[in-house]
């Protein structure tokens, strides 16, 4: 292996924490002027299909269609993550900023260590309780009742979609890998999302000419950008580099969405914002190191 393969998953990492962190900003400009389910759900199927076609034309074997128990749990894992996960993060980055935004999505671990402690009905290391607490403590402070910057009932909504990601992401561990799986979560996902869209009446706010350049550039990156290339480098990187390695992109994420916001946006950097955010990111890296910890335990040998 050369040094340049060996350098390829770190740079499809780095690409990662880059693309992935700037998603936030690109959802707080693309919901500016376009309704967020309506925004979501395009955005998705735009990206499944093209990535269908990329991966259906090129591919020296034509791959064969999930049958339809698979079919099903990709069904519900791109609701899950797509529609429920990214839709309601979409609904509330209307109202609360993107460097916010992304550092309450960094509780995803913190809800996907308690749903995999009940699932397996196995308590959680003590570093990752640690995790837990601590993450806990910095999402209070986030959504305290001083922070100008975190409208409760939309942080709320946030909690609630990092939460869906976390269920998605769990139930999908143990969902048999198909090589069409991302796109068609992708265009199951954004179906579902035109749908929510529809019902809850965004056509009537979709008025073509105040759509501004800036939310049309944002839909384009969170398209090409955030969900192509962006799910494809992570596709990469997770299959050669250890999983605990490529997770860090939950803590790299947030940092990158702060920076981005404060700087192309202007959006306002307080004590809160730093206090919280910074115990969200230690408690991550205390779940991911508890984590480690314990399958490392698991897959030693025994003596």
């Amino acid at each position: 292996m050369t040094r340049r393969t060996e350098a390829l998953p770190w740079i499809a990492l780095v690409a990662v924490y880059f693309l992935w962190g700037s998603t936030y900003l690109g959802i707080r400009a693309a919901v500016a002027t376009i309704p967020p389910f309506l925004m979501t759900g395009c955005r998705y199927a735009l990206a499944g299909v093209l990535l269908f076609a990329l991966q259906w034309f090129f591919a020296k074997e034509k791959p064969a269609l999930p049958n339809r128990a698979q079919l099903l749990r990709i069904a519900v894992i791109g609701i899950l993550l797509l529609a429920v996960g990214n839709g309601l993060l979409c609904l509330a980055e209307t109202r609360v900023e993107s460097g916010t935004a992304a550092l309450l999505i960094a509780s995803s671990p913190i809800f996907m260590v308690l749903l995999d402690a009940i699932w397996a009905r196995k308590a959680p290391s003590m570093l990752a309780v640690a995790g837990i607490v601590l993450g806990s403590v910095g999402i209070a402070f986030l959504v305290g009742k001083s922070s100008l910057h975190a409208d409760l009932p939309m942080a709320a909504l946030i909690l609630f979609s990092s939460f869906a990601w976390a269920a998605g992401s769990v139930y999908a561990r143990d969902t048999p890998h198909h090589v069409l799986t991302a796109p068609l979560e992708m265009t199951i996902g954004g179906a579902v999302s035109i749908l929510a869209g529809l019902a809850f009446g965004e056509t009537s706010r979709v008025h073509v000419g105040t759509i501004t350049p800036e939310s049309l550039w944002g839909m384009l990156w969170l398209v090409f950008g955030g969900a192509m290339v962006g799910y494809t480098a992570f596709a990469y990187a997770v299959r050669r580099l250890p999983t605990t390695t490529v997770a860090t992109y939950g803590y790299v994420n947030p940092v990158v969405a702060v920076i981005l916001g404060a700087v192309v946006l202007g959006e306002p950097v307080t004590w809160r914002i730093v206090a919280g955010g910074a115990a969200v990111v230690v408690s991550v890296a205390l779940i991911l190191l508890g984590s480690r910890r314990t399958a490392t335990a698991i897959d030693a040998p025994a003596s």
